[in-house]
């Protein structure tokens, strides 16, 4: 790891940072419903969160390119102290509602930043590495989120939930400002020092045939997330009748492999052709949506559950490996901001569809179609990684 010390102060700040929003975003819900909110009231709040990711995320990883990680960092966390402060003194649904908005313009700032200075803290050819090592920072927090969530509503109710949210920024806040210097330019490649904040800018970054393919990927990756997170529950208490441990477990197996692997195949990734690693586990993980509907009992499904982990986590830190190397290309905080985007788009579509189809085909067929749209996915990455090594081999002869 080239720069030890802001590694470890990056990992800190998104331990943190990803802990207090885990805590509260797992009974966000209940907290709306609490206020009054039914219907569109109840859905609006969380729709603009994903609507406001989608929408800033190109733009506010440009900035980040722009104004230099610092001062990114330091805006985004800032905003999320806000945010946290405004959950935990307001009331009122519209108040909420504006919250929401800006905490996804915050988030859409804060994980261009993030990854910008992993790149910037990682060694040449040790991006997977560090990739694979700072999303642990991710994965443990949100697995211990609702847990902690759930002890601090029963002894002190939203108040305890949102004092943990604004006390956790308020850390990560204070780590930013000592623990990371001023890098202004990191991770922009030379000649593009100017970081152009439009929307022609994206659109021709994500014209970029390996971004391209990237982006398609990590959207249809998005859907089958969604639609597992959403369905899955289902299936296990309407179909199989297992009980509330038994789907808590099935449900956790997933994270808790990718938890425990994401270092070791981050240091994998560095060694083998990241491309590979992407196709791979894209390709094994849709292949076993489609057993889900076949499974027979607890144990069959828990070993699913594992095994969709074991898979993901094959192509989770190659695929960020390759986008920060898009970011020596385009930016760091742009290419991320574009890959954001593209991810939080298959948040949005995959319960969409996956709704449609329930109540038109079964819900089989959910499961099904995310099988179908991973390997779609899959399919058209390789195809833009093929094009794209065609034309690097053709320009290195000219």
């Amino acid at each position: 790891m080239k720069n030890e010390n802001l590694f470890k102060s990056l990992f800190l700040i998104n331990f943190a940072t990803s802990l207090g929003f885990g805590i509260a975003d797992a009974f966000f819900s209940t907290y709306l419903f609490s206020l009054g909110g039914r219907g569109i009231l109840l859905g609006l709040p969380l729709l603009l969160f994903s609507l406001s990711k989608i929408l800033f995320s190109p733009l506010m990883g440009a900035c980040v390119d722009r104004f230099g990680p610092r001062t990114a960092v330091t805006l985004s966390l800032t905003l999320y102290l806000l945010v946290s402060l405004g959950y935990l003194f307001g009331s009122g649904l519209a108040l909420v509602t504006l919250l929401r908005l800006v905490q996804g313009v915050a988030c859409a700032m804060f994980r261009p930043v993030m990854l910008s200075l992993v790149g910037a803290a990682s060694s040449t050819k040790g991006e997977g590495r560090a990739a694979g090592t700072f999303d642990i920072s991710f994965y443990l927090a949100v697995g211990v989120g609702p847990l902690l969530g759930g002890v601090l509503h029963d002894q002190w109710g939203f108040y305890g939930i949102f004092s943990s949210l604004a006390l956790l920024c308020l850390l990560a806040l204070a780590v930013a400002l000592g623990g990371i210097p001023s890098l202004r330019g990191t991770a922009i490649p030379s000649g593009k020092r100017t970081i152009r904040v439009t929307l022609p800018a994206a659109l021709e970054a994500a014209r970029h045939r390996l971004m391209r393919g990237l982006l398609v990927f990590i959207f249809g990756r998005g859907c089958g997330i969604s639609l597992l997170a959403g369905f899955l529950p289902i299936l296990l208490n309407a179909r199989l009748g297992l009980n509330g441990a038994q789907t808590g477990m099935v449900l956790a197996s997933s994270t808790l492999v990718i938890t425990s692997l994401l270092r070791p195949v981050g240091r994998l990734s560095d060694l083998l052709p990241r491309k590979s690693l992407v196709l791979i586990g894209g390709v094994s993980v849709s292949l076993l949506y489609f057993l889900i509907p076949v499974a027979q009992g607890f144990h069959q499904v828990l070993v699913l559950g594992g095994g969709i982990g074991l898979c993901s986590v094959l192509s989770q830190p190659a695929s960020t490996a390759l986008l920060l190397e898009q970011g020596e290309r385009h930016g760091t905080g742009l290419a991320v901001g574009i890959f954001n985007t593209s991810l939080n788009l298959g948040f949005v579509a995959g319960p969409l569809l996956g709704g449609w189809l329930q109540n038109r085909f079964g819900l089989t067929a959910v499961f099904y179609a995310a099988g179908w749209i991973g390997l779609a996915a899959v399919g058209l990455f390789a195809a833009s990684t093929v094009a794209w090594e065609k034309k690097s081999a053709i320009g290195s002869t000219c």
